[in-house]
């Protein structure tokens, strides 16, 4: 198992316009506009889980 692994994956959205971040441990972003804001919002997500 994993433990408190944390991988964040950028998918297009429902639609497919927009763009949400979904990670190993089941959380998951809102729908943002652009895939960049999107990784930004994942990477800070796993910065927060790591401390």
């Amino acid at each position: 198992m994993f433990g408190k692994s944390h991988h964040v994956t950028v998918m297009p959205a429902r639609g497919g316009r927009k763009y949400q971040w979904v990670c190993r441990c089941g959380a998951k972003g809102w729908e943002v506009d652009s895939s960049y804001e999107a990784q930004r919002q994942g990477e800070e997500h796993k910065a927060k889980a790591d401390r």
